[in-house]
């Protein structure tokens, strides 16, 4: 089994605003895919680090809530609440100053305790919605 420590190395990451922490629990190849519009396909630390720093920077306070984890023999399923105040514009998503809260799932491969694969689903109505885009 899969060491559930990645979960909560996961959360400290992200209430860190931390990209490099982030992308350093995946392997050096590992690949961080985003099914949402406008989606993200990410391959290695790098690019990885990068995407979800803009994420950090264009919500300062953000943070990730873990609600449930659950661990198979090579990866984990785990449910999120991210949340935090949209300051900095996004790409198709200009900052309004809203509180977000952003509910959604992550689907983990691990090997070695490493990242090999993490396909994230959210709803981008959701968070349309809640940056007071949509009604």
């Amino acid at each position: 089994m899969v060491s559930l420590t990645i979960v909560d190395d996961l959360s400290a990451a992200w209430s860190a605003r931390d990209s490099e922490a982030f992308a350093a629990l995946f392997a050096d190849d590992g690949v961080r895919q985003e099914w949402a519009l406008p989606g993200a396909l990410l391959t290695g630390r790098l690019e990885i680090s990068r995407h979800v720093r803009g994420y950090m920077e264009a919500v300062p306070d953000c943070a990730l809530t873990i609600r449930y984890a659950f661990e198979r023999v090579d990866g984990l399923v785990i449910e999120w609440t991210f949340t935090g105040t949209h300051t900095r514009d996004l790409p198709g998503l200009p900052a309004r100053g809203e509180r977000v809260e952003l509910p959604g799932v992550s689907v983990c491969e691990i090997r070695d305790g490493r990242l090999v694969r993490e396909s994230v689903y959210w709803d981008a109505a959701t968070l349309l919605s809640a940056a007071g885009v949509l009604a």
